[in-house]
């Protein structure tokens, strides 16, 4: 077996790289410098000889990155998920994995967010149309591909954190922003957190979310099309969040809010029972256990 992984030099891709290096799987990593995922013949060159596809390329950043970048956060995803869908039929691959994202829910999906309401509405407010163009991907993939003996399932990771993470204090996800932020606080000040601290999200960490996947890549079961969501199952405040990250930095900083930047949805936890019982799926590391190990990586990287 030989693994293709799109987005293999990002930052869940890298994880993923280490988990099959771990695991002895034949892949091979789909660069953005080689292969252009926007043209449907490079990509079609790239998974020559390949019998199972990782989509995990996307054009995604934080909400206000989201926001910004609306309509090319619609187009260019789904433009590369159908590109990826039509070569992997060109090439005869037998499974195709795609990493979709909880932006795809609905906002008025009950909670914890179970994935047969994945698709009862349709997502909407800043991250809405990446969340339309991630969907939109498994419905094509689900329609074109399982009736040509390709097996398709797609895993929806909720907030990951960790190594090899964007790290800046603007347009990267929650976590790399505040720990980016807090490493450039001085000790005893201050560090800015978006919104008021109320607004809730399913935090796991990076290495829980490669282990899942290639779980799903070596898995005898057929999934004709399931969507699994990958995640903590705990529903965690940003002001706990922020609080524990002041708590691993151990240096007296502390949170300050600022009620009126973007947060994103309200409210937001997954149900994992689905990838509990098709891959036997269950969270091994801790919010604050996670956090402590990205600081340190953090430090020894000197990347924030």
């Amino acid at each position: 077996m030989r693994v293709a992984v799109t987005g293999a030099n990002g930052f869940l891709g890298r994880n993923l790289q280490v988990e099959f290096q771990k695991r002895l799987i034949n892949y091979k990593p789909i660069l953005r410098s080689a292969c252009d995922l926007l043209s449907s013949s490079a990509i079609s060159a790239a998974f020559e000889d390949c019998d199972v596809v990782v989509h995990l390329a996307a054009n995604v950043g934080g909400v206000k990155y989201l926001r910004d970048h609306a309509i090319a956060a619609f187009f260019d995803n789904y433009a590369m998920g159908l590109n990826v869908i039509n070569a992997c039929i060109g090439r005869g691959v037998k499974k195709l994995l795609l990493v979709g994202t909880p932006c795809s829910y609905p906002d008025d999906s009950p909670l914890p967010l179970l994935e047969r309401n994945m698709l009862t509405g349709l997502p909407s407010g800043d991250t809405g149309t990446y969340g339309l163009a991630k969907s939109a991907v498994s419905l094509a993939a689900n329609k074109l591909c399982l009736g040509r003996d390709i097996d398709v399932v797609t895993l929806i990771p909720s907030n990951l954190y960790g190594p090899f993470d964007h790290f800046n204090d603007t347009s990267s996800h929650v976590v790399p922003a505040l720990l980016t932020k807090a490493m450039r606080t001085a000790p005893g000040a201050g560090f800015q957190v978006w919104g008021n601290g109320n607004a809730t999200r399913d935090f796991v960490y990076v290495t829980d979310a490669a282990r899942a996947i290639a779980d799903a890549v070596t898995s005898d079961v057929a999934f004709h099309g399931a969507m699994m969501n990958i995640a903590s199952g705990v529903e965690t405040s940003i002001s706990h969040l922020a609080d524990t990250i002041s708590k691993v930095m151990a240096n007296g900083i502390f949170p300050v809010y600022e009620a009126d930047q973007p947060t994103g949805y309200s409210r937001r936890v997954l149900s994992i029972e689905a990838a509990g019982e098709l891959i036997n799926y269950r969270p091994t590391v801790s919010l604050q256990a996670g956090l402590e190990a990205t600081v340190h990586w953090l430090r020894e990287t000197k990347i924030a």
